[in-house]
């Protein structure tokens, strides 16, 4: 079978196929902030908690819900984005995962309701009970992001969907030696990132304990991505590491800007400035996130151009997003202060 013919045709876009690749790199950029953030974060409460140490725990679960909350929300736009330049592969793929992709929802609502029972119900559990909730509900997001990882993994691999015809029900690629440093690359990325965010609670509190454990576990977990993202790098097909090592100049620049960033980041990290590694943060994982759309662009590239999608230039539906964008971001703006005039000195 010629796995050209499972591909659906492209549908015309309203505008120039460029905004949509812009949003879905930045607005992706803040999904993986606060995904890290939370992710990240409730693992090393995990672990401390585990150590006899609970207080990170306790301190990061009053804040897993809300953190969960908006990684949930800033994941639905850079998806719905996804979905507008390269829907006609992302939903074969997740037809093809058939109930491993389904089963993300339930779990998800899982970790939902786990984190928010070990928030209001604290008090009233013990710790070994405490322990087993938290370490199911971080289990049920594990299982999130692996099964993310598949999907956008399986969505740049036509060749592979034809095992669907040879298997029972739905599938994963697990075949793919680029899904297990891939899938690495972010479980790591989140510790550090995690570790960042406590380090930055205890810059609010003034606390310095949390500095220097947020500030240990960022800069470990840091050294150890890059080598897990030269791994990454290192498993993708030879056409396209000679890409990122000089045959194609822009992904070339945004890969040596990365790891220069990513240097930048860590030295930060080192002298235990949690605002600086702060801002480099943003900007590594923002690269990072332009080097994950090459990638992308050089999977496709034998099965579609992104240049050759129709467009129809209705630009009524661009400017109502902006606006409604412009709203929100006031609204939300106007909540996060007022969130913060009401926690004032009970951070």
């Amino acid at each position: 079978m010629n796995p050209a013919s499972l591909i659906p045709l492209a549908q015309p876009v309203p505008i120039p196929w460029a905004w949509f690749d812009v949003l879905l790199i930045v607005l992706f950029t803040a999904h993986i902030l606060f995904m890290n953030a939370m992710l990240g974060s409730a693992a090393i409460g995990l672990y401390r908690a585990l150590r006899g140490n609970d207080k990170v725990a306790h301190d990061v679960g009053m804040k897993l819900p809300p953190l969960l909350a908006l990684t949930i929300n800033m994941g639905v736009a850079p998806l719905l984005f996804l979905q507008v330049n390269y829907g006609h592969f992302d939903y074969v793929s997740s037809l093809l995962m058939g109930g491993w992709w389904l089963a993300v929802i339930a779990a998800l609502m899982f970790s939902y309701y786990g984190f928010y029972t070990y928030k209001f119900g604290y008090d009233s559990m013990g710790q070994t009970k405490r322990n087993v909730l938290y370490g199911l509900s971080l289990a049920g997001l594990l299982y999130v992001g692996f099964m993310l990882s598949n999907n956008m993994t399986l969505m740049l691999r036509p060749d592979v969907w034809v095992q669907y015809f040879e298997k029972a029900g739905g599938f994963l690629n697990t075949g793919d030696p680029v899904l297990y440093p891939r899938f690495l690359h972010f479980m790591v990325g989140a510790i550090a990132i995690g570790g960042l965010f406590i380090a930055l609670l205890g810059q609010i509190r003034k606390n310095d304990e949390f500095i220097d454990i947020g500030m240990t576990w960022f800069t470990r977990a840091t050294i150890i991505n890059l080598a897990v993202g030269f791994w990454f790098l290192a498993a993708l097909p030879r056409g396209m590491i000679l890409n990122f090592m000089g045959s194609n100049l822009p992904a070339t620049m945004t890969i040596i800007t990365s790891v220069f960033s990513a240097g930048v980041l860590l030295s930060a990290g080192f002298r235990k400035a949690p605002v600086s590694a702060a801002i480099w943060a943003v900007l590594t994982v923002f690269f990072m996130s332009c080097t994950r759309h090459w990638i992308r662009t050089f999977y496709l590239d034998p099965w579609f151009q992104i240049e050759t999608t129709p467009v129809t230039h209705q630009y009524g539906s661009l400017y109502l997003f902006l606006g409604f964008l412009v709203v929100g971001l006031a609204a939300i703006g106007y909540m996060v202060k007022l969130y913060f005039k009401s926690r004032e000195g009970r951070v």
